[in-house]
């Protein structure tokens, strides 16, 4: 099981994330159950709802492979949605989140690559199988029988003829240059790439952030209980 946790204003949030496909999620608050959850999602929410609207949402990332991510608290369920701000979570020490955060933050040069191969692979991937289909296109792939669905004879459904919208004709674009028609093909091929490396980087920033802030309420919280008392 994956937990997280932190305290934000003075009150303690737990989020816990139970299961691999499926996956159980709750959200404590004070040692209160706020909401419990059951998801399929890679970056499910959970939405304190209408009984408690001060506590606002919480945003689960996992891997593409089921791996947990983060924990974001919210102060709504659009920031959420969004993703936009927040506050994430601490996870729990020694979990694989916690493992995952040390990686990163120890190689963020080589986190950031290997998103970024990510990305050419997803790129590259379809061009080579259309690249074969080229050089042997009476190679067969036997793929095997798989059954008929019987799909039943629905009715068919009246709709009423809509009245046609007369657009008007617009001007046809003047076709682009030889070079501009080649650099626009490349940066299709680039800006995936180069979008995954700044996602990568922004990644790393957050976690440092979060890490930051932590300490600093650490050791806040450690000067308050050493003051003397009168």
């Amino acid at each position: 099981m994956q937990v997280w946790e932190r305290t934000i204003d003075g009150r303690h949030h737990r989020v816990e994330a139970e299961g691999s496909a499926r996956r159980t999620l709750r959200w404590y608050v004070d040692g209160a159950l706020v909401v419990e959850k059951r998801s399929l999602e890679d970056s499910p929410e959970l939405d304190s709802g209408d009984d408690h609207p001060d506590l606002g949402a919480v945003k689960l990332k996992f891997s593409a492979l089921g791996n947990p991510r983060r924990a974001t608290v919210h102060d709504d369920l659009v920031g959420a949605i969004t993703g936009v701000g927040g506050t994430d979570l601490v996870p729990e020490e020694g979990s694989p989140a916690a493992q995952h955060e040390q990686r990163l933050l120890a190689h963020p040069n080589r986190y950031a690559a290997r998103q970024a191969g990510i990305a050419i692979a997803v790129i590259a991937v379809p061009l080579l199988l259309g690249l074969l289909a080229r050089l042997f296109p009476d190679v067969e792939i036997p793929w095997p029988d798989l059954p008929s669905i019987p799909f039943p004879d629905l009715p068919r459904i009246p709709w009423p003829d809509l009245p046609s919208i007369p657009w008007p004709d617009l001007p046809s674009l003047p076709d682009l240059p030889a070079w501009v028609e080649r650099v626009l093909d490349v940066l299709g091929y680039v800006w995936p790439v180069a979008l995954a490396f700044l996602l990568a980087r922004g990644e790393v920033r957050r976690r440092r952030k979060r890490d930051e802030q932590a300490r600093a309420e650490h050791d806040g919280a450690g000067e308050r209980d050493e003051e003397p008392r009168d």
